[in-house]
């Protein structure tokens, strides 16, 4: 089977032609193109998202990516500077809708570029969990040819730069943003590194070894909270991994804030004058709220994005650096991820044995899937759900007695029965119950799992006001 094109899978295959409207019909619907044929020979994608109920805050910047679009498509320029946009119209706050089909065409109407169809609010709500976008915030994403980022934040550059001089704006490694950099220790660096007697800390001369950037800021109430946290578990990771090291990245508004701030921490920071670099280094990582902690390789590649959630649910670092696992257990974090991908998911109660028990039953399936689409667990980043060619990818979950397994046996309509191997998949509104009475083991579940994959599986529909609840609970509770 032809394998979906990493486009298509984003986007979906059809977009609008935002300059055309249909003349065949007297709806004044937008013409729409095939997603390929309005990327060919692009080598630079622009996804710009917007939100129609607050269009006035986005004027200026519509202007310039308008500018920046037609003075990139009359000259002739490098591969490099090959660019198309596609718009992802959203909406700010839900009281505000209006008339939600209307306003989606109003802000469409007119522009020079291609924008996804009203109607894949689904595939919106994905694209927008996959580049971290913040609500009301306009955001211009950019991809390279094979869909690989390029740039999570280019709104920022566009606005430095509306000639487009430097386009398309490629971020240098962190590295090169911290070379030369003195970074300053924290109050209680020394006490955490006693065998520590260099002066002039700079990034370049860390030993080799798992880095963290911790954006934060002494005003925000749950960077405080957190700080102690993190302080704790920082020393605890130490002690198995000496070379591990925090780096913060201080949002204050004052040297006086973040000096007082900085005396707490038993890491390094990135001084508060260096205001460039700090601001470079949001841009980097599209930083879009604090308090956030992500974790970088030895190589500096990014590990995860979230590690302030793998500290809360990880307090004792027993999985530490927290790298994408094959089987994980139910939390609210995969939770929201059901909306995009299906999953296995085995119930059990909350005792160790059990789960221990699941972990046994489900890694050899899940392994023997991931194995089969050339996943390896070793190597793969922060959100590779999202960039693998097999679509859709499955998840295998364990569902222990917590409010995450609650809400789901709400959503699917479960009973509250232990052990229970089902098969979900919310984007298509169905799921799968292993028969009673059949023994839970690692043949049985290799087989559901190979029945689900060939669709055997007997999925009965999951009812639409039950979803539509459990989906509401999930996100009060998220």
């Amino acid at each position: 089977m032809e394998k979906t094109k990493w486009h298509d899978r984003l986007f979906g295959k059809k977009l609008i032609k935002c300059d055309s409207v249909n003349t065949n019909s007297n709806s004044n619907n937008f013409e729409l193109i095939s997603t390929s044929e309005a990327l060919q020979n692009v080598n630079i994608t622009g996804v710009y998202f917007s939100f129609a109920n607050i269009n006035l805050q986005s004027d200026e910047f519509i202007n310039k990516l308008k500018d920046l679009h037609e003075r990139l498509k009359s000259v002739s320029c490098n591969d490099e500077k090959k660019f198309e946009v596609i718009q992802v119209v959203m909406w700010s706050h839900n009281d505000n809708y209006g008339d939600i089909e209307s306003s989606h065409r109003e802000s469409l109407m007119g522009l020079p570029w291609f924008a996804m169809p009203f109607s894949e609010i689904d595939l919106k709500t994905r694209l927008s969990r996959r580049y971290r976008i913040k609500s009301g915030v306009p955001t211009l994403v950019l991809l390279g040819r094979d869909g690989s980022t390029v740039s999570v934040s280019a709104q920022e550059k566009l606005l430095e730069d509306p000639y487009g001089i430097n386009f398309p704006w490629r971020p240098r490694p962190v590295d090169q943003v911290l070379k030369d950099v003195v970074l300053q220790p924290g109050g209680t660096f020394y006490s955490e590194h006693k065998n520590f007697t260099k002066e002039d800390i700079r990034f370049e001369d860390l030993p080799e070894g798992i880095k963290g950037f911790y954006f934060s800021a002494n005003w925000c109430p749950p960077c405080r909270a957190f700080t102690p946290q993190l302080a704790e578990i920082y020393t605890l990771i130490r002690k198995k991994e000496p070379n591990f090291e925090i780096i913060f990245v201080s949002s204050d508004r004052s040297a006086e804030s973040y000096r007082a701030y900085v005396e707490t921490m038993p890491w390094i920071s990135v001084p508060f004058q260096q205001t460039a670099v700090r601001a470079e280094l949001a841009q980097l990582y599209g930083i879009r709220g604090i308090p956030t902690l992500l974790l970088l390789d030895s190589n500096g590649h990014i590990i995860t994005m979230d590690a302030r959630t793998e500290v809360a649910e990880d307090p004792s670092a027993q999985y530490f650096p927290w790298k994408p696992r094959p089987v994980n257990i139910l939390t609210e974090r995969y939770l929201t991820k059901l909306y995009d991908f299906p999953a296995i998911v085995l119930f059990v109660d909350g005792e160790d044995t059990e789960v221990q028990f699941a972990e046994s039953v489900l890694s050899p399936a899940a392994e023997n899937y991931y194995k089969m689409n050339n996943i390896n667990f070793n190597s793969v980043q922060e959100d590779f759900f999202l960039s693998l060619e097999e679509d859709p990818c499955v998840q295998f979950l364990i569902g222990v007695d917590s409010e995450s397994s609650d809400i789901l046996r709400d959503i699917v309509g479960l009973d509250d029965v232990f052990p229970l191997l089902v098969a979900i998949d919310l984007p298509k509104k169905k799921v799968a119950v292993m028969e009673y009475g059949i023994e839970i083991n690692n043949e049985s579940v290799e087989n559901f799992v190979k029945n689900m994959l060939r669709n055997e599986l007997p999925f009965v529909d999951i009812i639409e006001d039950k979803m539509e609840a459990g989906i509401e609970k999930a996100l009060n509770a998220v």
